[in-house]
């Protein structure tokens, strides 16, 4: 027997109802990334630079990233990406319109400005919504990577893992002249007669009866430019001029400069990156040297290496300008051939938690989006300092097409300077002229 359709239509609605309070009550699911809704399948190559195949561990996130994708094969190659080496790169791309790689992990910002330039390189604006939307990224990253033009066309690369310029000292050593504090940091020395100071008495206190280097510097092209950037900012709030040049007569530039050859000639420092651009890490991590300075990553990689976990610590520049912010980015040639799966590689496990959080407690290497960054560990006071740094004023490397050959004019007449070739008005004459013939462009300008 049929039921009324007064009794069908009531209990019909009553369903629908209960159904709609139902609904309004459950959180509404977010967007998942498309990488996500769908079924990955392909080959495609990633390229990532030798040294850090290890230290990102870019062979268990390619592994990682099959398990979750069956149907995705991905295959690791390496490049070397020192100096010019990148231009190279590139110019195979403009020449054969195809690359050997669909996603390349390492070049820095300084060293793509000819492919940003050119519009080599394939915009991620589309994927920086939701968890990766702009505001989620830590602006000292971020902000070299952004590039002025038409909405859209803004990230030509994206920033992977950074790091910050400091020095890094072993407090074991610190401590036997009574130089950390209650927590067990490095006082911060207010100047760098303190830090010389500091590196002369360490240099003459003999260390388990051994005599160690006081404060090994940065002379070669690995970090030597760096650290020059990181020297006036903190001094002065910029190294560059308002017209976008280098400011190579900068006061704090010069002292810089100065500091550096008065370390070596009191023999408080040594000169081990004049010819390999390791010496300062590997001989701290060998218990040869008591401060470095060089980029952030060197006090957990060597606190590490020595076996105790956060005996070498940071201590900033003196000054309160700010502290220089890097990064090695990750970028997808226009001419690559699997685009998508390569976007889907880099949000999932280079930007994935797991990756940049593995990078950062085994080597120091920084996650670039916050939600990352706050899934290290609280008590680390290496990952305390860095968060200072990156929530105060920053500042990134230089971006002009000629960039890397500015970068080694000033390690040439560096160590020139240094080793008595030249006086130091001559070095900053030298540093002025270099830059006048070299091409200046930035990206966003033609």
């Amino acid at each position: 027997m049929k039921k009324p359709w007064g009794v069908t239509t009531v209990c019909r609605w009553g369903l629908i109802g209960l159904l709609l309070v139902v609904a309004s009550a459950a959180p509404i699911p977010t967007a998942t990334p498309a990488a996500a809704q769908e079924e990955l399948s392909g080959n495609m190559a990633v390229s990532v630079e030798a040294w850090m195949v290890d230290k990102y561990n870019m062979k268990e996130l390619i592994s990682r990233f099959e398990q979750a994708h069956p149907k995705a094969k991905v295959k690791l190659l390496t490049h070397e990406g020192l100096g010019a080496s990148y231009q190279r790169l590139f110019l195979e791309w403009t020449q054969t319109k195809k690359s050997t790689a669909d996603l390349y992990f390492g070049g820095l910002v300084s060293q793509l400005t000819t492919p940003m330039i050119d519009d080599l390189l394939v915009p991620w604006d589309d994927m920086m919504v939701g968890d990766l939307a702009p505001d989620k990224w830590i602006k000292g990253f971020l902000q070299s990577a952004f590039v002025p033009g038409p909405k859209g066309t803004n990230y030509p690369t994206l920033p992977g893992l950074g790091e910050t310029m400091n020095f890094q000292a072993n407090t074991d050593y610190l401590k036997v002249i009574e130089k950390t504090d209650a927590q067990g940091n490095p006082i911060q020395p207010t100047s760098y007669k303190e830090i010389l100071d500091l590196a002369c008495k360490l240099a003459a206190t003999p260390i388990s009866g051994k005599k160690i280097t006081g404060l090994e510097g940065e002379y070669g092209l690995n970090f030597a430019p760096d650290t020059w950037m990181a020297a006036v900012t903190a001094g002065e709030g910029t190294y560059l001029l308002p017209d976008g040049k280098v400011n190579w007569d900068s006061k704090a530039g010069r002292e810089w400069i100065a500091w550096q050859k008065e370390l070596v000639d009191r023999k408080c420092g040594g000169t081990l990156t004049f010819t390999d651009n390791n010496g300062a890490r590997n001989g701290q991590q060998a218990g040869q040297i008591a401060i470095i300075n060089a980029s952030n990553s060197r006090s957990t990689e060597n606190s590490n290496a020595l076996g105790k976990k956060n005996v070498v610590r940071m201590f900033s520049y003196p000054g309160k300008g700010g502290t220089i912010a890097f990064s090695h980015q990750i970028y997808i040639p226009r001419v690559a051939a699997n685009q998508k799966l390569a976007r889907a590689f880099a949000r999932t496990a280079i930007l994935g938690q797991y990756g940049q959080t593995w990078s950062a407690e085994k080597y120091g290497k920084m996650p670039t989006v916050w939600a990352n960054y706050n899934a290290l560990p609280k008590d680390d006071p290496n990952f305390a300092m860095v968060r200072r740094e990156l929530s105060g004023p920053t500042q990134g490397q230089w971006r002009y097409r000629d960039g890397q050959a500015l970068r080694q004019a000033y390690v040439d007449n560096l160590q020139k300077y240094m080793t008595g070739g030249q006086s130091l008005d001559q070095t900053i004459a030298e540093l002025k002229a270099a830059q006048a013939k070299l091409d200046l462009t930035v990206p966003g300008k033609k």
